[in-house]
């Protein structure tokens, strides 16, 4: 047990949760380890841990204080150098149109960041990105990986409603979402991907730690591909 909590804060959230926190920042080893905790946790499965719920620095857990405790979960981990890995396990090219209507605020964006259009679609493009966690909506998977030259603040006041299956961009981070919303993000691209399926084990189509590429298509193409079922989305491998 004690690897998984090497320079860890453990702490208490409520009567039935704690958290484990790495750290502080968005950073790629601090991701390893949260997604490395998380895949340990759910390869348990003990009895009374109701969810595990990472984020880019954290892991909560949510458990049945009737069943179990923070210190029976934890020491129900393996050894950290038996445990199956997770992180980085896959990796997906998941096409995107960055033009016209499907990129609704990429010109301002790029003007924003002194930019031409087409470079801005270049580093978006070249990037290798990380989901990081999934938060905020059902099915938003934030992504860290973002070239440093795109990172934009956030709008001083959200704009309208975004179509589902938005790339967006801003503080540093790119997400995909799985709804339509306001956001005070910049609406970049748009995939054609289902990012929420209630009805599908598991219910999202990445896992934390997965990684993602995206591959330009056009906005006809991105039209034909939303009768996919994966949105035209490829695993690309496994590790």
């Amino acid at each position: 047990m004690a690897d998984w909590l090497e320079g860890a804060h453990i702490r208490p959230s409520g009567e039935n949760a704690f958290v484990v926190e790495y750290g502080d920042v968005i950073d790629h080893a601090i991701g390893e380890r949260v997604a490395l905790l998380t895949n340990a946790l759910d390869t348990v499965a003990l009895e009374g841990v109701v969810e595990v719920v990472p984020t880019f620095r954290s892991v909560l857990v949510i458990y049945d204080p009737d069943v179990t405790d923070e210190e029976a979960i934890l020491a129900a981990l393996p050894d950290s150098a038996d445990a199956p890995s997770a992180f980085g396990s896959a990796h997906f090219t998941v096409p995107v149109c960055l033009t016209g209507e499907a990129a609704e605020d990429l010109f301002e964006a790029a003007q924003e960041l002194g930019l031409s259009e087409e470079t801005m679609r270049e580093r978006l493009l070249g990037a290798t990105y990380t989901v990081g966690m999934y938060g905020f909506a059902p099915g938003f998977s934030y992504l860290s990986g973002v070239d440093p030259s795109l990172a934009i603040p956030r709008r001083r006041a959200p704009r309208p409603p975004m179509p589902a299956g938005s790339l967006i961009v801003a503080g540093g981070m790119a997400a995909l979402t799985a709804t339509s919303m306001p956001t005070g993000w910049y609406v970049v691209g748009q995939t054609a991907i289902t990012l929420f399926r209630p009805t599908e084990d598991p219910m999202v189509p990445f896992a934390v730690g997965d990684a993602l590429t995206f591959k330009e298509v056009s906005f006809d193409e991105l039209a034909r591909l939303k009768d996919d079922v994966d949105g035209g989305t490829v695993r690309a491998h496994k590790a």
